[in-house]
């Protein structure tokens, strides 16, 4: 009789253990998980360089495509390797203040080729928001993240600047919904897009 008990105890506790333990791991999967958020910080030194290239066939004998001409300009951006600035400042003000880095040199480029820089840049910031939203890719993504200026309240504190991108970013969302895409190129003239340039649509082939 006594090893009766003493088998109903044991099979009492094991089905006791076992409660406990399905009722752990659901009141585990209940609870809220957080993670601190990590930040990239790059080697010293570390630059994101990208190159433009303008390739012309020289027509010097007629049928021949022996010759051409090529025009490159290079651009060099510092990457940022101190993690502590970016948890002290107001995040969307570093990264406004980062494009407005790499878009004054894109727009030094575009001085130099004889284009008006400030007016080509506000135009491709007008139309991000239509050409590259809906689009999938590496090179779609990338210039997405390039051109899309972020839309959070500026502080007093920001430069003018970055009003006049956050303006013509601003317009870009109007035109995707309410006005036809041209009207970036009405607001902010210029002879082409520099985001159908990266994407190839002013390539032709080779004859």
């Amino acid at each position: 009789m006594s090893k009766m008990h003493s088998g109903s105890r044991l099979i009492l506790s094991v089905f006791l253990s076992i409660f406990l333990l399905l009722n752990s791991e659901v009141a585990a999967s209940k609870k809220k998980h957080s993670r601190v958020r990590r930040y990239l910080a790059f080697p010293e030194g570390a630059v994101f360089s990208a190159i433009f290239c303008l390739t012309s066939l020289m027509d010097i004998t007629p049928g021949s495509s022996l010759f051409s001409l090529n025009i490159n300009y290079a651009l060099g951006y510092k990457l940022p390797n101190e993690t502590k600035p970016l948890l002290d400042a107001y995040k969307p003000a570093i990264k406004r203040r980062n494009r407005r880095d790499l878009y004054g040199r894109v727009e030094i480029i575009l001085n130099s080729m004889g284009y008006d820089g400030r007016s080509c840049l506000l135009r491709s910031l007008c139309e991000a928001k239509q050409k590259l939203s809906d689009e999938q890719g590496l090179l779609y993504k990338t210039l997405d993240l390039i051109f899309r200026f972020p839309q959070e309240p500026l502080r007093h504190s920001e430069p003018d600047i970055h009003r006049t991108y956050h303006y013509a970013a601003q317009v870009g969302n109007d035109v995707a919904s309410t006005y036809p895409l041209n009207k970036c190129e009405d607001l902010f003239p210029c002879p082409f897009s520099l985001v159908d340039l990266a994407l190839g649509y002013y390539s032709s082939p080779v004859p």
